[in-house]
């Protein structure tokens, strides 16, 4: 049995309660799960202080339970793991954004500190996740194509089995996806110069 079958039936023996197998599949896991935090941590440069064995740890916790899933396959595992990755560090992004703005406390802040990058990337974040919410609003199956390469990774034809779709449509919701998020993230940059944003 190949790794990718023997991950899917330990994910599917998981959600059928079979607890023993969490010490076979997180050995199997952990590597793409650190693969996966790397790559968004890399993304956001130095935006995060988040350690990547933090955010797989977490993510193992909310995902890998007696009952968990339905998983589909491995790739929609992953998916889903990316997801969640991609939810903590828009949630971290929006506490630096609190602290740095105040966050409930008063404090003298140097002109240089406020035009700090670790914010500005924090920010940045928060603009492409509204931007890729704004999306999914208007058409989920290509704000889910963008997380899933994006954020999991994947390829096209990974992403095309996760969503259950032909790797043709994968190609033209990427073109459309990404052609709507840069429109999108010049509108807010163009507004954020205007000061409206």
């Amino acid at each position: 049995m190949t790794e990718p079958q023997n991950i899917t039936e330990l994910l599917f023996d998981l959600h059928q309660g079979d607890e023993a197998v969490l010490t076979r599949l997180l050995p199997l896991i952990r590597t793409e799960l650190r693969r996966i935090a790397w790559s968004l941590l890399k993304k956001e440069g130095a935006a995060h202080s988040i350690d990547p064995s933090d955010l797989v740890q977490d993510t193992a916790l909310r995902l890998l339970h007696p009952g968990a899933g339905p998983w589909n396959s491995r790739e929609h595992f992953f998916a889903i793991a990316a997801i969640n990755i991609r939810r903590r560090l828009v949630e971290h992004a929006r506490a630096r954004r609190a602290k740095k703005r105040g966050g409930g406390s008063l404090q003298r802040v140097q002109l240089e500190d406020a035009a700090s990058a670790p914010y500005q990337e924090a920010c940045e974040l928060l603009d492409v996740d509204q931007a890729i919410r704004h999306l999914e609003a208007i058409n989920k199956r290509q704000g889910r194509v963008v997380v899933l390469r994006v954020f999991a990774g994947m390829t096209v034809e990974e992403t095309a089995k996760a969503l259950d779709i032909s790797p043709t449509t994968v190609k033209d919701d990427w073109t459309l996806a990404t052609a709507f998020l840069r429109r999108e993230l010049k509108s807010y940059r163009d507004a954020s110069s205007m000061g409206t944003h």
